[in-house]
């Protein structure tokens, strides 16, 4: 069982990066939410909080910024029909935004996520009301603008299925001195119309 990794990053591929475990020489590849991607430094290393995922025919790593946002990852993958991917592309909402979508009973910007229709949406809201503590402040630093936040906003929202040339276009057309959480969220209302 894997509960923190702390390494380098040899590859980023999507949403997915292979980290070098510094002293060990071993490599993982693990799945990480858009945070993740928008926290990488240019030194490319990186320390994450896992979910370990484990079946009867694979075994797959999941990678989180903070403890809260894994624990809302784990959350959302106990919703009926959200597996590990759906769950990262809600994430990729951000972690306050979802919480309050969800606090709010907004299933209209839930279901504006690839995958998740109302009726799932409403399963979600439905099922996480209740165990969310709405009132708790993300431990998550607040994310840092770069200059190559276009890059990590079009890696985020690809990740989330959406087609690449779309999302360049829609990007064009928002402001960029909005911060990077709003920015995303511009992008995916303007996708889901």
């Amino acid at each position: 069982m894997f509960w923190y990794i702390d390494g380098d990053i040899l590859a980023i591929d999507g949403i997915t990066l292979t980290v070098q475990v510094r002293w060990t020489g071993l490599g993982f590849d693990i799945l990480v939410s858009p945070s993740v991607l928008g926290h990488i430094t240019p030194d490319k290393k990186v320390s994450l909080w896992i979910h370990h995922h484990k079946t009867d025919v694979s075994e797959l790593l999941f990678g989180f910024i903070s403890t809260d946002e894994r624990k809302l990852f784990r959350d959302l993958n106990k919703v009926n029909g959200i597996g590990g991917k759906t769950a990262l592309a809600l994430l990729g909402l951000w972690e306050e935004t979802l919480i309050r979508a969800i606090h709010l009973e907004d299933d209209k910007l839930l279901s504006s996520v690839p995958g998740i229709g109302k009726k799932t949406a409403q399963k979600i809201i439905v099922d996480l009301k209740g165990s969310i503590d709405f009132s708790k402040k993300s431990n998550t630093p607040e994310q840092k603008i770069q200059n190559n936040t276009d890059v990590l906003l079009v890696s985020s929202l690809v990740s989330m299925w959406y087609d690449k040339s779309r999302v360049e276009s829609v990007i064009s057309e928002i402001d960029s001195k909005l911060s990077l959480e709003n920015r995303t969220i511009e992008a995916i209302r303007k996708l889901a119309q």
